[in-house]
């Protein structure tokens, strides 16, 4: 169980790290290129991108097995930010395509990598190894996002997306040896993850599942608020700072702070809020401190709040949110673990982004005022949250236990 920890430790540092990395230089040649205001298009967008994705992976994981399938996405992500790197000072409209894709490629690869967790660690150990689990995966964040912030000028934004290739080899090779240590076998995988290998038995295990119906219900309305607080923030990210490569190195300098705040978040988490709290009182803090900075950043719209928002928002969905969200699957079946997991983390994750983007495309056709709007919408937001959190503890005490 030590080597498996430590591998699958490393890998989560990997993984978090080439996702700071790459992320500031995705965001802002994307908006270079097209601008804000084609951000909930290219949401819009990843629908059936993101559909397609979820199909091939849900049609071919029980015949190739995990292990196959984290090698087949680290070796297509590689080729299309590699492509994307290279390509975009003659043919900037593929950071279209590659920005889509980063938001789904990530998802599989820790939806890959929490799925082999479940998979082999204890319910009793969960909670102090899957917070440990992210801590590393924070440090990894700080580390990345140390290369955009303080390279981008002198690398060049484009070429920043080149260092996919080192460090997913290196991830690549972590999630190998975890994998020789996990509780799953390569040769029998196929039979234990279910008895129905079509792609669309996950939606029917979704959706006769109370428990993984409340983890969806959860992703949805902490998506949307992401969305919003995205699309606020990367407004302001553009009209404040015109220069490309500041650009990316701001964007990575803030993902830094969203990284530290994580890092931060899981001690405090860990060693006292957790215990203070528990996990029931847990799922409600989450959208109570979102729905104050909410509330603040409305209140006094400044670039300086907006970021401090952005950082507070992604460092909890980063820390607190994840680990309450991952434990949940803890006690589940290893179809729901690989399968049914896919479909919430990765599908309902950019759905929900997709649902914003209609109603951001609408407010921007019909007024001026859509970023004032949004941040209505936000505060809204967490009180649904909230409502949705009381109403999933008052029928299901497994989405909250104490």
């Amino acid at each position: 169980m030590r080597h498996f920890l430590f591998f699958v430790m490393l890998c989560a540092l990997t993984i978090c790290g080439e996702y700071a990395i790459t992320r500031p230089a995705s965001n802002t040649l994307f908006l270079t290129f097209f601008s804000y205001q084609l951000l909930p298009w290219v949401w819009l967008t990843t629908v059936p991108l993101n559909l397609g994705a979820i199909w091939l992976y849900n049609r071919f994981l029980p015949k190739v097995g995990p292990l196959r399938m984290m090698g087949a996405l680290v070796l297509l992500t590689m080729l299309i930010n590699t492509l994307t790197g290279a390509l975009y000072p003659v043919f900037p409209a593929c950071s279209f395509f590659q920005f889509a894709w980063k938001d789904i490629y990530i998802l599989l690869m820790l939806k890959q990598l929490w799925s082999m967790i479940h998979s082999t660690i204890a319910s009793e150990k969960a909670k102090i190894h899957y917070s440990v689990i992210y801590l590393m995966g924070a440090v990894g964040g700080i580390a990345g996002s140390l290369i955009p912030g303080f390279l981008a000028s002198h690398l060049g934004t484009e070429h920043i997306l080149f260092f996919t290739i080192p460090v997913y080899a290196i991830a690549f090779f972590c999630y190998w040896m975890a994998f020789r240590k996990s509780s799953l076998n390569v040769d029998t995988f196929q039979q234990d993850l279910t008895p129905d290998p079509r792609p669309k038995e996950a939606l029917s295990l979704i959706r006769r599942t109370p428990l993984l119906l409340a983890i969806l219900g959860f992703v949805i309305v902490m998506q949307s608020s992401v969305a919003l607080m995205e699309y606020q923030f990367n407004t302001q990210l553009e009209l404040n700072i015109l220069e490309k490569d500041l650009r990316t190195a701001y964007y990575g300098q803030m993902m830094g702070f969203v990284n530290a705040l994580s890092l931060a978040l899981q001690v405090l988490g860990g060693l006292f809020i957790f215990k203070f709290l528990g996990t029931r009182r847990m799922h409600f803090f989450v959208p109570m401190l979102l729905g104050s900075s909410a509330i603040l950043s409305f209140a006094i719209p400044t670039f300086a709040l907006l970021s401090f928002s952005f950082v507070l928002l992604k460092g909890m969905e980063f820390s607190f949110f994840g680990v309450m969200r991952e434990m949940l699957y803890v006690s589940l079946p290893l179809d729901a673990k690989y399968r049914a997991k896919a479909v919430i983390d990765v599908f309902a994750y950019r759905s929900s982004k997709a649902c914003m983007a209609v109603g951001l495309i609408a407010l921007q056709a019909i007024t001026q005022n859509a970023l004032q709007i949004a941040g209505y919408c936000s505060i809204v937001l967490s009180i649904l949250w909230i409502l949705a959190v009381a109403l999933f503890v008052k029928r299901n005490t497994a989405v909250a236990p104490s």
